[in-house]
């Protein structure tokens, strides 16, 4: 390894470098190239590498204008300066510096195969049909074969835009005008109940100034989420159609939870979650869908594709650049006893919401929810002073928010 990156103190929490295990992490570095730059040099975006800045500052340029300036020593350089979803084409050194770049397909490979090394099979428990299929999903997977979801555009660039301190509600606006539908839908939740409207809203520059810049940010994304849950086949559509009306259903759970019993989170972070859980399902489901030889009957979906969902995800959320706690959501949605200490985070919200949602169903997988240590942080089982239960008072507010999340 060059003595420069041993060096460099944030080796180890480079994203998504920091997924390997310390031999394949060494390995890696072995095979990287480390260059040394003078101020105003030029580096260009180059997609079959992964690029960081190990030493100076640095401008992220996008068609000739700053979009980005950030140094070293600043979280932004744990991930790579270019991302094949971000507008990027091109940086600047603002100072002397030194540029990590590593070969993304040696990255894509060494991640594979320890992915695939931590799925025990014998641990799966699938019956002899689950596993021909759960072996060909292992092996798509592995060779690259699932077709990871893109990013709405106009989302993205939403998303983009705010995490720059020079754009303004300006330039939001006209990015989410650029996209009809996720205008209309965005002017629509600013006239719901939910946000308290006291008089009609008709315009998507005040739907953005109603909802504030970082509102907008979430739902932005959660109202184009819709159109990631596509599929030909009519087995898998209806399979991917009651994965969406779940996701709903448990965001908009999470979203009402939020905002009456944890006020310290962001309402519309609960709702992006809980709707993006069960999003490393899509590609294994359409790969299937495209090789319909390989799905015969609804039964074999179970097991065979639920143990490639993580794998999937953390591919999914690093490419997306999203931070790695939507990883831990996707990894202990389903951690009934989930103990996370005093303070209530995101994945503690949507495990409630999804024990919720299975109780409404008759489908709760525990005996008695007041034991669980997120129904006690949360009072979800607790009287108010009025004599309600959560549930009482915030029927509405679900039934609102998930007629808004499916309207087209």
């Amino acid at each position: 390894m060059s003595n420069l990156v041993l060096k460099f103190s944030q080796r180890n929490k480079l994203k998504p470098l920091n997924e390997l295990d310390a031999n394949d992490l060494t390995y890696l570095y072995s095979e990287a190239e480390i260059t040394q730059m003078q101020p105003r040099t030029l580096i260009s975006a180059e997609h079959e590498l992964l690029t960081y800045l190990l030493e100076g500052e640095v401008s992220l340029l996008s068609g000739g204008f700053v979009t980005e300036k950030f140094t070293h020593l600043e979280q932004r350089a744990l991930s790579p300066l270019f991302n094949q979803s971000l507008d990027e084409d091109s940086a600047v050194l603002t100072s002397h510096g030194t540029i990590l770049q590593i070969d993304r397909a040696l990255f894509d490979g060494l991640y594979s195969q320890a992915q695939a090394a931590s799925i025990n099979t014998t641990e799966v428990g699938l019956s002899e049909s689950e596993n021909a299929l759960f072996q060909s999903l292992l092996k798509a997977f592995i060779n690259k074969k699932l077709d990871l979801p893109a990013l709405p555009e106009a989302a993205l660039r939403v998303r983009q835009a705010i995490y720059n301190p020079e754009v303004g509600s300006t330039e939001i606006i006209q990015i989410v005008q650029s996209d009809p539908v996720l205008s209309a839908r965005l002017v629509r939740v600013a006239n719901s109940p939910l946000y308290g409207t006291w008089r009609e809203i008709k315009t998507v520059r005040d739907a953005v100034r109603r909802l504030g810049l970082e509102t907008t940010k979430n739902l932005s994304f959660s109202l184009s989420v819709k159109q990631l849950f596509t599929a030909k086949t009519s087995l898998i559509k209806k399979y991917i159609q009651k994965i969406y009306n779940e996701s709903t259903s448990i965001a908009a759970i999470a979203f009402v939870i939020t905002q009456s019993q944890a006020d310290h989170l962001d309402p519309e972070q609960a709702l992006l979650s809980g709707l993006i859980q069960n999003l490393g399902l899509i590609p294994i489901l359409k790969y299937i869908d495209m090789h319909p030889s390989m799905m015969q009957t609804a039964e074999l979906l179970g097991k065979s594709i639920e143990h490639l969902q993580l794998p999937v995800s953390t591919m999914i959320f690093n490419e997306w650049n999203f931070d790695p706690e939507f990883i831990d959501i996707v990894e202990h949605a389903q951690d009934w006893y989930r103990d996370s200490g005093e303070s209530v985070d995101y994945c503690d919200i949507v495990i409630a919401a999804r024990l919720i949602y299975l109780q409404e169903k008759d489908e709760l997988p525990v005996e008695n929810l007041s034991q669980l240590p997120v129904m006690q942080k949360l009072k979800l089982l607790e009287f108010d002073d009025d004599g309600h239960f959560f549930m009482d008072k915030a029927e509405l507010q679900i039934q609102e928010m998930n007629k808004l999340l499916h309207t087209v």
